[in-house]
């Protein structure tokens, strides 16, 4: 029996978290380990400056409630998709200030034993100015993180 039962694997929707979840899934149902999808809604920029622009100067507020709500929701029509899999599959919305330490702080919750993540792949300046949240996972992982880029679609 592996010593990979449980994985995390974070999902924000897009082209390269569902090419991570492929992977995950393939190697989860060889395995038979449970997964864990991990969606991170950040808190918005405009929540820590409270008071220093004024009350004017506050955005409109959002229902972070129904923001919940429907990321269960599409998380949730994401996991009907992987009815075949031996293991189960859990589903998890959470806050957080920084993506990476939310995945973190999850990943070590569940006794994740493996994160399984999607990377855009920057390089150069992009990864400068935009950062990595695969890498700052990486950094501060409870456990072995296994990065996963999306093929290009155009090659």
């Amino acid at each position: 029996m592996s010593d990979y039962q449980t994985f995390a694997v974070p999902y924000d929707f897009s082209e390269h978290a569902a090419a991570a979840l492929e992977a995950a899934a393939g190697l989860a149902s060889r395995l038979g380990a449970d997964l864990h999808l991990v969606h991170v809604i950040p808190m918005p920029a405009y929540a820590y400056s409270y008071g220093a622009y004024g009350e004017a100067a506050m955005p409109p507020t959002v229902d972070m409630a129904q923001v919940r709500k429907e990321a269960l929701g599409a998380l949730e029509r994401v996991k009907d998709d992987l009815r075949e899999l031996k293991g189960q599959v859990h589903c998890h919305v959470v806050d957080g200030i920084g993506i990476a330490d939310a995945v973190c702080e999850t990943a070590e919750e569940i006794g994740a034993d493996l994160i399984v993540m999607g990377t855009h792949g920057r390089t150069g300046l992009a990864h400068v100015f935009l950062g990595s949240v695969a890498e700052r996972t990486l950094r501060r992982a409870p456990c072995p993180v296994l990065t996963v880029q999306a093929r290009d679609s155009s090659a």
